[in-house]
């Protein structure tokens, strides 16, 4: 490897050596005001930034023809066929856009240079990258604060992540600007929606409360993805990349482009498979993508369909540290113990579940300043679990004894499913305008999760008892109204000063009725009305933009916090008062951004460490908690041969906290460190060589120490772990052949041993340990 990484430097310097120009410009509007953020591209090379505060913009080391394209929302991308033969400086200026941009579908629940609190604009160049079948937590695995976990220990399969020590029942996560997050659980399965990064146009991270948006609210970060753009001429794109663990992908998509100058079709579909690190931690994905729609000067009409079939292998077991230590890949998911003690495991151990979403979004300019948003959705979900259980007891399904004379059978050996068929339906709105020095938004949402069903089935036994096909041991339904309208106001009074106000009121009817699986009767029935108010303050400086906010949010419980309570706990709702003050700057050749953020809770629903039988974690309301850290960020490049970006998170973690001992006497801790929060978290990218057609990238990420429940038991945490990534990039181009990229992925370069996540079992631990040094290439063509 060292011998192939020379031979790359030592060639990619002879070019550099013959590259040794600077273009430079600046980008503007009609009156000759800069254009901060506008994005900047070399096409056909990996070269590309962002302007600054100014409009600036600088790219180094480049000679020869070349086309730059920029683009900014709501203004028409300009192309320039240039040929650089010396340093080069060149203003743009841009116009408005004739046409409606598909921006502003999300532009209500977004943050921008005016918006006083914390967030990361991740483009599709950037996320296809790096996307050779990973899912999207791995994917942002570098960005700070955030934490990836994978259940299969090869990010393919389950996989989540947390953000500031919250887990991503406390994201909220938006596409469109329509609700991603399950009304019950709260999570986001991205193994249902595998692939989706290949439809993201482009993502934003906002830290903490952030501005206000739909769906549940955020509680640690929120993530807004916006899919597709139009392209405006026809293309294709395949891709394919195998790996380690029998890694493999392959995705084609194809669009018309803009058909007579208003329609078009694009659509995309994906199969990814893994056998994974962990001992039959398969996975067998499909997903697709398709969009169509209309626009002109004034109207977009966009229609979309996604979504996904998985079948996975039960990884969620975890393993106990002896285990660890002699047998780090073993997967105890159906395991099944015959009497003379032989051991075997059952073949259909598997999670199975579709996933169907559909949107339907209508915007229009019904005057220069002033866009209107209508977007209406409904997501099909249906699916099960199935797994195969050993001496179960009958009473435990409802079932009687079964007597043989003067014998009984009262336990047997059965195969059950768990299902969950649900129904989400409902609609967003948004309004936005623009008048002189105020950017006024109002918006709002109703969603409907609708006959949602849990319920379970024996489908073999080897005592049937009276059971019969079909029978449903246990049976309850939910239903959940969520409505929300929000207000926001930006007003610069003059240049350097914006102030910033942001009302949401949320309302949430939520109701269970049935038998839940513990043959338990269940019923909730709740209301809940919480008004969610922001205010800040930005200011520009030479030094960056100076920011400082303070949020309040409320939250409601969970299904699980209600049914896995403890008699006489029932869970009670939320509230976090969140500051955040920073600074940001962006400059052609660097970035850096430094943030401070304090988040006091109320009653917060932290985890306890121990999970349910559906591999969920229990929560329970803390006492007294808050996270508080600081957040440092920045990049640069340091001549022509050489970027690097990196982020540092310090954070301080801590709740008083009530437990049970194992002889039922209630024990406090007075601030302890919370659980799955390290102290520690880091990030640094270094660019080697970026040359016009070649790239190589080194990644590490760094995770500090992690407890796995809230009693600071040195016993029961996750060590601290360091993980090194290299990605080479090889880009063909040729305007009269297709584009051709070839990549390679190294991940966990000196083959570091480390657990991501776990959980406490009778006061013990269990891991899920991650891949040691695996790899994944790939190959993308264009036409």
């Amino acid at each position: 490897m060292k011998q192939v990484i020379a031979v790359l430097a030592s060639v990619c310097l002879s070019v550099q050596i013959n590259a040794q120009y600077a273009l430079k410009g600046t980008v503007t509007n009609g009156e000759n005001e800069p254009l901060p953020g506008a994005h900047v591209v070399l096409q056909d090379t990996y070269l590309q930034t962002t302007t600054d505060t100014k409009g600036n913009f600088v790219f180094s080391g480049i000679k020869g023809s070349c086309t730059l394209r920029i683009s900014y929302i709501g203004y028409e991308t300009v192309t320039f066929k240039l040929d650089i033969t010396d340093n080069e400086e060149m203003t743009i200026v841009l116009k408005e856009s004739a046409v409606m941009s598909e921006a502003v579908i999300v532009s209500a629940i977004r943050a921008n240079h005016n918006t006083p609190t914390t967030f990361t604009t991740i483009g599709k160049e950037a996320l296809s990258r790096k996307n050779l079948g990973l899912d999207l937590p791995y994917l942002l695995s570098n960005e700070p604060s955030v934490v990836a976990t994978s259940d299969a220990g090869t990010g393919v399969g389950y996989t989540s992540l947390r953000i500031r020590g919250s887990d991503i029942t406390r994201i909220n996560v938006t596409i469109n600007g329509i609700p991603l997050n399950d009304p019950e659980s709260h999570a986001v399965y991205w193994v249902d929606i595998p692939d989706f990064a290949s439809s993201v146009n482009s993502l934003q991270l906002q830290r903490g409360v952030g501005s206000s948006t739909n769906g549940a609210g955020a509680f640690g970060a929120s993530m807004n993805l916006e899919t597709n753009s139009i392209q405006s001429k026809p293309f294709s794109i395949l891709e394919t990349s195998f790996g380690s663990f029998n890694t493999w992908k392959t995705s084609f998509q194809g669009g018309t482009g803009l058909m007579k100058d208003h329609w078009y079709l694009e659509g995309r579909a994906s199969a990814i498979g893994s056998d994974g690190y962990v001992d039959r931690a398969s996975s067998a994905l499909n997903s697709y993508f398709f969009q169509g729609g209309y626009r002109n000067d004034k109207t977009l009409i966009k229609a979309i369909t996604f979504g996904g079939n998985e079948k996975t292998y039960q990884a969620w077991y975890g393993i106990d540290a002896f285990t660890m230590k002699t047998d780090r890949t073993f997967n105890w998911a159906g395991a099944v113990f015959e009497n003379d003690g032989t051991m075997w495991f059952y073949k259909n151990q598997t999670d199975n579940y579709k996933q169907n979403h559909y949107q339907l979004h209508v915007s229009r300019q019904v005057a220069q300043h002033l866009s209107i948003n209508l977007s209406g959705h409904y997501t099909r979900g249906k699916g099960y679990y199935e797994e195969y259980r050993q001496d179960e007891s009958f009473g435990d399904y409802g079932l009687p004894v079964i007597y043989f004379g003067n014998d009984s059978v009262t336990s047997t050996d059965l195969i059950r499913r768990r299902w969950l068929d649900n129904h989400y339906y409902g609609i967003t709105f948004s309004m936005k305008s623009n008048f002189k020095n105020t950017e006024f938004i109002v918006g709002g949402a109703w969603n409907k999760y609708d006959r949602a069903r849990h319920y379970g089935e024996i489908i073999w036994a080897e005592f049937a008892s009276d059971s019969h096909p079909g029978d449903k041991y246990y049976d309850n339904s939910a239903e959940k109204d969520d409505a929300n309208l929000f207000m926001k106001v930006a007003w610069t009074p003059m240049k350097p000063l914006t102030f910033y106000g942001d009302m949401q009121y949320r309302y949430i009817d939520y109701s269970v009725d049935g038998v839940e699986s513990h043959l338990q009767p269940v019923h909730i029935e709740k209301r809940f009305y919480f008004a969610n108010p922001k205010a800040g303050m930005i200011y520009e400086t030479r030094a960056g933009s100076l920011y400082a906010s303070y949020s309040i949010a409320h939250r409601e419980p969970i299904r699980d916090d209600y049914i896995d309570a403890v008699a006489g706990e029932e869970p009670e709702p939320e509230t976090l008062g969140n500051l955040e003050i920073g600074l940001r700057k962006t400059d052609p050749g660097f970035h850096y951004g430094f943030n401070y953020y304090l988040m006091n809770y109320m009653n917060q629903l932290i985890l306890t460490g121990a999970i349910n039988d559906d591999g969920a974690y229990i929560r329970k309301n803390a006492g007294k908690s808050y996270r508080t850290g600081i957040e440092l960020s920045g990049g640069f490049r340091i001549n022509t041969l050489l970027t690097a970006d990196g982020n540092l998170s310090l954070s301080s973690n801590k709740t008083d906290y009530r437990a049970s001992n194992d002889e039922g006497v209630i024990i406090e801790y007075k601030g302890s460190d919370i659980s799955f929060s390290p102290r520690i978290t880091g990030g640094l990218q270094v660019s080697l060589f970026p040359v016009k057609n070649f790239e190589a990238s080194w990644m590490l990420h760094y995770v500090g120490r992690q407890y796995l429940d809230n009693t600071g038991n040195k016993a029961l945490q996750l060590d601290n772990y360091m993980v090194n990534n290299l990605l080479f990039s090889y880009l063909i181009s040729s305007s009269k052949l297709p584009d051709i990229e070839f990549s390679l992925l190294i991940n966990n370069l000196f083959n570091s041993l480390y657990e991501s996540n776990g959980y406490v079992y009778y006061n013990e631990p269990y891991y899920y340990p991650q891949a040691g040094t695996n790899f994944l290439a790939g190959m993308r063509v264009r036409l």
